[in-house]
């Protein structure tokens, strides 16, 4: 993530938001814009220094517009056009994302899993992602990644639980060949 200056920005916006009382709204705003503004044309036309920076400006209003931006969000991202700023958007909003969740108390988990797992394998998951972040409210998303072979991953706010077989055997292989040598 862009340090210093998306972080700077999600909390601008963040606190604009609060203001509005539309915080979660303005997330998912903020999450549309961002899906936009990375389809790859869009992007290269937004990014490139041929394009005039007031036809930069009407096309990111226009299409602010398009996709229904609130008034809040599309002169935020008119904001970023006229600084030249719209490549920060996506870390914009992971931090943004970020901020809201420890405002929100919650939690992002992503859980993936070789085979699909019963209610009660991923509330027992569920449950041991909210002893790890001390967090009720956990958001989780889950992923069936026949690779692992076994066994779960579990992405707990950036860090990784790996209880995979593939994980097991590499370690296993990689001890047997230094053991060996």
């Amino acid at each position: 993530m862009t340090g210093g200056l998306a972080k700077r920005y999600a909390r601008a916006l963040l606190e604009l938001a609060r203001e509005e009382e539309s915080v979660e709204a303005s997330g998912e705003e903020l999450a549309r814009a961002v899906a936009a503004f990375e389809e790859p044309r869009l992007a290269l036309l937004m990014s490139s220094p041929a394009v005039d920076p007031v036809a930069r400006l009407r096309t990111a209003k226009a299409v602010a517009a398009a996709i229904g931006l609130s008034n809040t969000l599309a002169k935020f991202v008119a904001l970023l056009a006229e600084r030249n700023r719209l490549a920060v958007l996506a870390d914009v909003g992971r931090w943004y994302e970020r901020l809201l969740d420890d405002e929100l108390e919650r939690a992002r988990v992503t859980i993936r899993s070789a085979a699909p797992l019963s209610v009660a394998e991923k509330n027992d998951l569920l449950e041991l992602a909210r002893r790890l972040t001390g967090r009720h409210e956990i958001l989780t998303t889950t992923e069936v990644a026949p690779e692992l072979l076994g066994g779960v991953v579990l992405d707990v706010r950036g860090t990784v639980y790996d209880g995979s077989v593939k994980t097991q055997l590499e370690r296993l292989t990689k001890g047997m060949a230094e053991g060996g040598a």
